[in-house]
């Protein structure tokens, strides 16, 4: 039976289209004034730190236990079906222009100002806890991230990419023994950042994160982040170390997750999305250098005796 050609959308319900994606988006900001939204998010970002934060937060209202999301033939791709029945996540995606575009174009000069563009809009995309294995002979692809525990050593190799984004910013970074109860600090008047060598090397990794975003905070601030007092910088700083070190696989079932204080119930919903975005920021000056193939190649430091 031949599948119906589906009619172009009018002028009318493409506008109508728009203006509830808009809604859709706008909604899923606004679930950041509530604790539960806020650390929802949290939780999302671990997983889809690559993701834009728009699509982060989209992710987190409709499917806020998501762990990894794909398009239909994606999924087929590797070797999943999405269940019958099974609702869609929409999140934005890219449309590209059509090729009867691109053609048109090419035959009017390809001025480059004049390129069609690429636009986006809310396409479905679907959890893996919403999928099947294929039968054989398809051969589905392992879906478990590795997790590693905060008692092990297996993130020796990312101490000198977290060691290099502090010197980036003029920060130094020492191991050295300090009494059993302290992780480490930052000096804000120095730059200098001290870890526990008593920790386990994965530990100190999760210390070395928390204490860079503090200095990351004070280095990189721009004009148009929020302002923050005490209270609220914690909240930033524990909500960037919180996602950073679930996207590098450590373990922090244990942890707290970060929640929003009682001034955002009074904040404008503007004030409480800039400091979303201000958190994504930070975090991405982490993980891109420590998660980035290049990562792997930098030699591994020397532990210090404890």
């Amino acid at each position: 039976m031949a599948t119906k050609k589906r009619s172009p959308l009018t002028d009318a319900e493409r506008e109508q289209r728009r203006v509830q994606d808009r809604q859709t988006a706008m909604a899923a900001v606004e679930a950041l004034k509530s604790s539960d939204g806020w650390r929802a998010w949290l939780r999302v970002r671990r997983r889809f730190h690559t993701y834009s934060l728009g699509n982060q937060l989209l992710i987190a209202m409709q499917r806020p236990d998501a762990t990894r999301v794909a398009g239909f033939r994606a999924w087929l791709a590797l070797g999943y079906s999405v269940r019958r029945g099974e609702k869609a996540i929409r999140i934005w995606t890219p449309m590209p222009p059509s090729k009867r575009k691109l053609e048109a174009w090419k035959a009017a000069g390809a001025n480059p100002s004049e390129r069609p563009r690429t636009f986006f809009r809310l396409g479905p995309v679907f959890d893996r806890s919403q999928v099947e294995e294929l039968p054989p002979p398809a051969e589905p692809a392992d879906l478990e991230p590795p997790v590693v525990p905060i008692e092990g050593d297996s993130l020796a190799s990312a101490l000198a990419p977290l060691e290099q984004v502090g010197a980036s910013i003029g920060s130094t970074v020492t191991f050295a023994p300090l009494a059993e109860e302290l992780g480490g600090f930052y000096e804000p008047a120095t730059g200098r950042i001290v870890v526990n060598a008593r920790r386990t090397v994965n530990g100190q990794g999760a210390v070395l994160i928390h204490e860079l975003a503090h200095a990351l905070l004070r280095h990189d601030r721009r004009e148009d982040d929020p302002a923050l007092s005490y209270a609220q910088e914690e909240l930033v700083v524990e909500s960037v170390a919180y996602t950073v070190c679930g996207a590098c696989g450590l373990d922090v079932a244990g942890a707290t997750v970060p929640y929003l204080a009682s001034w955002s119930e009074q904040a404008e919903l503007e004030t409480i999305e800039r400091t979303a975005r201000l958190i994504d920021r930070l975090a991405r000056r982490i993980e891109d250098p420590l998660l980035s193939p290049q990562a792997a190649e930098v030699p591994q430091r020397a532990q210090p005796a404890a």
